[in-house]
């Protein structure tokens, strides 16, 4: 099995909640094929006193761009699955989503909510797959519209139950938002003799709290209310909840590091947040870029209106223990609502405006702004730098200057970020460098086209590394030979890999019926292995070592 891995898992950030995975082709699951047929259990149509929310966000470890110019994962169903019971809570379901994870390999979407995930512990996710189309590359990488696809099998009829090493806790009145790493740069790969793709699930699930540095999550939606004294804002309009037509809120916060750029009367340029945080904004639709911040539900957010029922009254004067003002409310009212099955479509929420996700801002853009994603192609100065463009709008010109946008004392200028959001100096603009720029293209209707950015995003994460696939020879104590598959570290020939207590190791184990990864594993001589680190001159110490087993025919 060579060429087995063409990227491999890059994953040294603490708190990652690693996961075994699975697509089990029997015990009573539902696979893609059969969800059209299941009734859907919709979100019950009031906030019980004992449940919290559950968001998923999607993002992709980068693919090969030179293979591909989009890789579509169509998902028909999510779940979580009870530690307690086995019960299944449906957090997406109904028409399948497809979602191009290329897209995604800078920024986390979000995928789907639910506001009345029932409190208790929760140790495995189903994911089913309905389909993966896989776009390939040709001599036009701007325009996909005639490039092959090319469609791999999906194992276990594309269910994948995703267990957790550690398992996590919805807590009433509390947000969980999860994390979903598709992995697509590790889960495809050629199979021998060029004859195709074989897909082999990579994912990780994180949980998203203060001590996990996720990246950056962008949000599209309407301003709702601005609060110039606290500095936030509510943007609504912006995550997608399952059994709603409408979407929720995330509440925004914008600090020190904010920048706002206004592409409606001052051409992209970066404005003071005081002029963002107005009356005058509410209605106006946004862009916000930034990463996410623990949330409750506080009894501010809150509002009882006329249009709500008694049930749903009683329900938010208990859950925010109002007794004062509960009058006429009784046990029965709550009890009635708990029922995950039990809805009524004359119910609705208590307040469609409560936040689901609080974000901190990075960068709010007003009015239209291009993203664009390619290569630095001369090192940056404080002014810009030019950058060799690979995807965004046909009319864009391959190659096209970046400028570096400043601004006035207090007010923030162009923001260079990594991933996760860490500010970054233009320096690192250096040459070859991956990035993706948010910007407003300034035409002048010759060769001096620019494009203004608000928001540059730097890929730093393969700085100095290099993926290696192959075969086991030998096994030492602290070491391993590698027979590479092709060129490794410039030569070809046998690579000593070294290891210590500090690599991470994955075990994948694929069948027709079953995929499963697991932390840890012991590498045996035979077996076909990925790495990931960093060329040296007296070997090969390797971050990572990924073991795969494909038991499929």
């Amino acid at each position: 099995m060579n060429n087995l891995f063409k990227n491999l898992i890059q994953h040294s950030i603490a708190g990652v909640m690693m996961l075994s995975l699975f697509g089990c082709g029997g015990g009573g699951s539902e696979t893609a094929a059969e969800v059209a047929s299941i009734q859907s259990t919709p979100p019950t149509s009031s906030i019980v006193a004992k449940s919290g929310a559950v968001g998923i966000l999607l993002t992709d470890k980068p693919a090969d761009p030179s293979q591909f110019t989009s890789i579509n994962a169509t998902i028909a169903r999510v779940e979580l699955i009870s530690a307690d019971s086995d019960e299944k809570v449906t957090i997406y379901s109904g028409d399948p989503k497809t979602v191009d994870l290329l897209r995604l390999k800078n920024e986390s979407m979000p995928f789907s909510f639910r506001d009345d995930v029932p409190a208790g512990t929760y140790c495995k996710i189903r994911l089913i797959l309905d389909d993966l189309e896989l776009v390939l590359t040709d001599k036009t990488p701007k325009d996909s519209s005639d490039n092959d696809t090319y469609h791999p099998k999906l194992p276990g009829n594309g269910k994948l139950d995703l267990l957790a090493r550690d398992c996590f806790t919805v807590e009433p009145g509390k947000v969980v938002t999860l994390q979903i790493d598709m992995d697509a740069g590790n889960s495809i790969h050629v199979v021998e003799n060029k004859k195709g793709f074989n897909f082999r699930p990579v994912i990780y699930v994180d949980v998203l709290d203060q001590d996990f540095e996720g990246k950056l999550v962008r949000l599209d939606g309407e301003i709702s209310e601005v609060d110039s004294v606290n500095n936030h804002l509510l943007l609504c309009g912006a995550l997608p909840v399952y059994g709603s037509q409408e979407k929720k809120c995330a509440r925004v916060f914008l600090g020190e590091d904010s920048a706002f750029f206004d592409n409606q009367k001052h051409a992209g340029e970066p404005r003071p947040v005081s002029e963002l945080l107005i009356d005058e904004r509410v209605g106006m639709a946004v862009s916000v870029v930034g990463w996410i911040r623990p949330l409750t539900f506080p009894k501010d957010d809150v509002e009882i209106t006329e249009r709500h029922t008694k049930k749903d009254k009683c329900l938010s004067h208990k859950r925010h223990k109002d007794d004062d003002e509960s009058d006429g409310c009784d046990d029965q009212s709550e009890d009635d609502s708990s029922d995950d099955e039990q809805g009524d479509d004359n119910d609705s929420p208590i307040d469609n405006q409560r936040p689901l996700m609080a974000l901190n801002a990075l960068v709010v853009e007003l009015g239209d702004f291009l993203q664009l994603e390619g290569l630095v192609a001369t090192d940056a100065d404080k002014q810009g730098f030019d950058m060799e463009v690979t995807s965004g709008p046909i009319i864009i010109k391959d190659t096209l200057a970046v400028v570096l946008q400043t601004a006035d004392p207090g007010v923030n200028g162009t923001r260079i970020v990594s991933k996760s959001g860490r500010l970054l100096d233009h320096t690192l603009l250096t040459e070859l460098r991956p990035i993706s720029v948010d910007g407003v293209l300034e035409l002048s209707g010759g060769s001096d086209d620019q494009l203004k950015a608000a928001l540059i995003i730097v890929d730093t994460g393969m700085e100095g590394k290099e993926q290696v696939t192959g075969s086991v020879l030998t096994v030492g104590i602290d070491s391993f030979t590698l027979s590479p598959a092709g060129m490794a570290c410039g030569f070809s020939g046998d690579l000593v890999v070294s290891v210590n207590d500090e690599t991470e190791y994955l075990t994948v184990t694929i069948t027709e019926d079953n995929s499963e990864i697991m932390p840890g594993g012991v590498v045996e001589a035979g077996q076909e292995i990925g790495l990931s680190g960093v060329c040296e001159n007296d070997g090969y110490p390797a971050d990572n070592v990924v073991i795969v087993d494909d038991q499929r025919i």
